[in-house]
Parts: structure tokens; sequence; C-alpha cells
């Protein structure tokens, strides 16, 4: 029997559950057979994705991050389709860009694809290109293998341009790497804010090895200076003591401290959703809901309402992608059903 792999770094379980809710929904190509292999503990992405590799003898693998969500039943069918359809295809992804970068950020040349995207301040809908469409390189929220070549773990040994790198092995090794027609997106990438301090060390990384095929970047600044790492890891280390607060009964303090935070580069998620729970706070309080039927009335700690936050953004995801599913919403207000609402569904959407 044929066998289509999805392979998964994993390092928050409750996104990956919810990850495998949407794969385990699927429609099944005829005579396949679904393999799942969730990594935890990786070193790198390269090293993870090779592990998995050997472990598989699935002629398809899909290597996909576990905030991407599933939504069209007949994702397998169509990617199988888009390559009987290219004998030539090795690889493909919902992402990507015409040509090589031209500049350092790589992620600002995609221009092909159609995916729904939420990065906690609000949901957005790419929509790049709709055709299908040959591609020079893919991002690597999806990537659909039908032959295996090795990712380059000596090479890269972090978390990023292994989806640049694995463009390029494809195409060294003569096969083709494509982008399918979507109508409407496929899946759903739930990305919230990306962490980036590594980039430019990763970078240089990549350079060394695939230089030679890319534009020179050497007269362009550094994407995320010293100075931008080291405020960065200052504000992780401030968010900890924010979370405590939270718990600690100082909102009206963390309220005026994060109406002073304009600048959202330094953000990451967890940030963005602890600025969306103090709206609820903000909201529920100005309603003057009773405090057991407030969001954090059954929290103890951060962790936890990090929990609800997320089990509330997938009930409401659920409930549009998935309407035969039978679990219910965590019980909480209608005031702070509807700001997650707004931070993480389409504003085209209904409630």
């Amino acid at each position: 029997m044929k066998k289509i792999a999805f392979i998964i770094c994993v390092n928050d379980e409750c996104y990956y559950q919810e990850c495998l809710f949407y794969i385990e929904r699927l429609y099944l190509p005829e005579g396949v057979e679904l393999e799942v292999y969730p990594i935890r503990k990786a070193a790198s992405m390269c090293q993870a994705y090779q592990q998995a590799m050997k472990q598989s003898d699935a002629e398809y693998k899909v290597y996909m991050h576990q905030d991407v969500f599933l939504v069209d039943r007949n994702f397998l069918i169509h990617m199988e389709k888009l390559f009987e359809d290219h004998p030539k295809a090795g690889l493909a992804g919902v992402l990507g860009a015409r040509q090589i970068p031209l500049e350092r950020r790589f992620y600002r040349s995609w221009n092909l694809g159609n995916v729904f995207g939420c990065n906690e301040k609000r949901a957005f809908h790419n929509e790049l290109c709709k055709k299908e469409q040959r591609a020079a390189v893919l991002d690597g929220m999806l990537l659909m293998t039908r032959v295996d070549l090795p990712w380059r773990e000596e090479v890269l040994t972090g978390w990023d341009f292994y989806d640049i790198s694995q463009s390029l092995e494809f195409q060294r090794a003569g096969y083709e790497v494509w982008i399918p027609a979507q109508d409407q997106p496929w899946c759903i990438h739930d990305c919230g804010y990306l962490n980036l301090v590594d980039y430019d060390r990763a970078q240089e990384e990549f350079l060394r090895e695939y230089g030679q095929m890319m534009p020179d970047y050497s007269g362009q600044a550094l994407v995320y200076p010293p100075n931008y790492r080291e405020h960065f890891a200052l504000m992780m280390e401030l968010k900890e003591q924010w979370k405590s607060l939270l718990f600690l009964g100082h909102i009206q303090e963390l309220r005026e401290l994060f109406e002073k935070l304009e600048d959202e580069r330094f953000f990451d998620t967890e940030i963005a959703i602890l600025k969306n729970i103090l709206e609820i706070i903000g909201a529920e309080s100005a309603a003057q809901l009773p405090v057991e039927q407030g969001f954090l009335y059954d929290c103890g700690s951060f962790a936890q309402a990090y929990q609800k936050y997320l089990q509330v953004k997938f009930w409401l995801r659920r409930n549009k992608y998935a309407k035969d599913d039978r679990q219910s919403c965590p019980d909480i207000s209608t005031i702070a059903s509807q700001i997650i609402f707004k931070h993480t569904m389409l504003i085209n959407e209904k409630l």
C-alpha cells in the first residue's frame, strides 16, 4: 500500500494536537495509508527532518509546522494530482517565490501561494497567486516531497533557511519545485510573531554553502543587528515578569505598560496573547461582569490562561472549518469570545 507521511517538529503539544486533528480529517487518495512522525526535542529543523525521513519508507512526505492546519480535506488528493501532472516535480509547497530573493529578508520575496495566517494581532489572507506555478524557492510552513533528498543538517544547525536549502537541493538534483493552484487556501498558518534573532547567523551558514547560487548580499545591512537581539532578549526577560504580574493583581500597571509598547518588532506570540488577555480583562471589567464569569477566574497561572486562550481560538476555527466536530467551547464570556475572534479570525467571518 502507498504511504504518505506527515513529519512535524513539536514543542507545543496544544498546537500539535490541533494540527493532528486536521490531518486525521483529511480524505485519502485511493490505496493510501497515512503515517505521522512528531519529532520532539530536535537539535535543528534539518536534523529532525533527516531523522524522520530515514525512519519512514513513505513515497510522499509532508514536512510541516505544528501551527499549520489543513482545512481543505482534499489536500492530499490535490497534491497527489499536482505530482502526477508534473512528472519532474520533486518538491511542492503552498507559499514561495518565482525567483531567488534579491534582498536579505528572504520572507519579503514571497509572491506565490494562497494561504490564511494569524499572528494574534489579526488574521490575514495572503492571496499572492491562485495559479499553479513553478517556484524557485518555497516557504517551510509546508513542504511535500515525492523523492527523498538529504536535509543538509551538516550545513544548517538552526531553524531557518532549511526550506530555501531544500528548494535548491531539489533543483540541483534535476527536479522541479511547484506551488499548486488554490482558489481558496487549503491551510491556515497560525504563525504568531516570528522569532528571528538567529536569522543573520543562520543566513551566513546558508550562504557559505549556497552563496554561488544567490545574489551578492554583501552590500546590504544585517537584518537583525546586535542591538535588536539585545533588545529582544531584554523583552523576553521582562515578559516573564509580566506574566507573573498578571496573577498578582497588577492589571492596571500592565495595561499602562502595554499602552507604551508601540514597537511590535520585539513581541513574541506569548506577549501578543498576554496583550489580548489584558484587553479581555479590561472589557469584562468595563461591562461589570461578575468575577466568577471572567476569563481568568479558573486560571492560576499564565500557562493555564494561555492554554485556555488557544482552546477558544481553536474552537472558533473548528466552528468554521470543521462544523461536524462535537468539541464544545470553553465556558467563557461573550466578551472574551468576541475579542479572541477579532484577533484570530478574518474580519469578514461571523462569530
